[in-house]
């Protein structure tokens, strides 16, 4: 890769890397970016208005071209290290980052992702000063918001309730934006395998979860927006065979059952994507959604 297309910079730079003390481990949030100038804003203040001073923020930027950029350069007080170069996807801009840690706690969220308030971090840091060794994984609740920033449902459940309980094909799990994993994750089982461009966060937490049962902590820590690659249908069909592929790696055989209605699932919604006017698909999702979540 040409070096020139590569920028740099951040506050570790200026005033050097942030220290982990007992009283409070240094926390190392990953955020990837791609022309993502409006949604970064929201992350932004998010982070700045925490009252939890020991963070390490470390951005991936894709090579954006529309003033993100710039606005990671007006705001290095805050992000610890920033890069900026070409990828090839989320996974990949992860794996990156990863090199940069210096905490010993890792939270991945998304541009335009939110802090539920502006105690998150103190709330989670007094739990982490003492959840390893026990515990290489901790998670809370997240709140899946809109486009407008209107909460739409929440997402977060005790490990005991969740181990053992299925989605589709795939085991329940907990929803990255929610989950701190301890750095000794990455050094014992490695990074996201970049293969997988949708679902590689899934293969990551079948290979520490089923080995280490994680904590449970019961409050919300993070606002997503809604969407993303796994739930838009122009996705559904290779998230779909990722999972299989990914569940037979890992000797996780769902029910006769879950396989074929998620088989059914997967291609009678993107058979009616392809097919149907927008207006009329959003609809009857929509009306499903709610009839779904009625009967859970």
């Amino acid at each position: 890769m040409d070096t020139l297309l590569r920028e740099v910079g951040g506050r570790e730079f200026h005033k050097g890397v942030k220290q982990s003390t007992k009283e409070q481990p240094l926390i190392t949030i990953i955020t990837s970016t791609f022309n993502a100038a409006s949604d970064l804003l929201w992350t932004i203040d998010s982070i700045r208005s925490q009252t939890y001073p020991n963070i390490q923020w470390i951005i991936a930027d894709g090579g954006s071209s529309d003033g993100t950029v710039d606005i990671l350069k007006k705001n290095e007080d805050i992000i610890d290290y920033w890069f900026s170069e070409p990828d090839k996807g989320i996974y990949d801009a992860w794996n990156k980052a990863l090199k940069y840690v210096k905490g010993e706690w890792v939270q991945f969220i998304g541009a335009a992702d939110e802090y539920y308030d502006n105690r998150v971090l103190e709330r989670v840091s007094s739990v982490l000063v003492c959840a390893f060794p026990q515990y290489e994984m901790v998670y809370g609740k997240v709140q899946i918001i809109s486009e407008d920033r209107l909460p739409i449902e929440e997402s977060g459940t005790p490990w005991k309730k969740m181990k053992g309980s299925w989605q589709g094909i795939r085991p329940m799990l907990p929803v990255h934006p929610e989950v701190f994993h301890h750095h000794s994750v990455f050094t014992k089982y490695g990074g996201f395998n970049t293969q997988y461009r949708i679902a590689a966060d899934t293969d990551l937490m079948y290979r520490t979860m089923y080995k280490n049962d994680p904590l449970y902590i019961d409050f919300f820590i993070d606002k997503m927006v809604v969407g993303g690659v796994s739930t838009d249908p122009k996705g559904l069909v290779r998230s779909y065979k990722e999972l299989k592929e990914i569940n037979k790696n890992n000797n996780i055989r769902p029910s006769l059952r879950n396989e074929v209605i998620t088989f059914i699932r997967v291609y009678v919604k993107t058979f009616l994507y392809h097919y149907m006017p927008l207006c009329v698909f959003d609809k009857i999702f929509s009306y499903y959604k709610k009839i779904k979540k009625k009967k859970i």
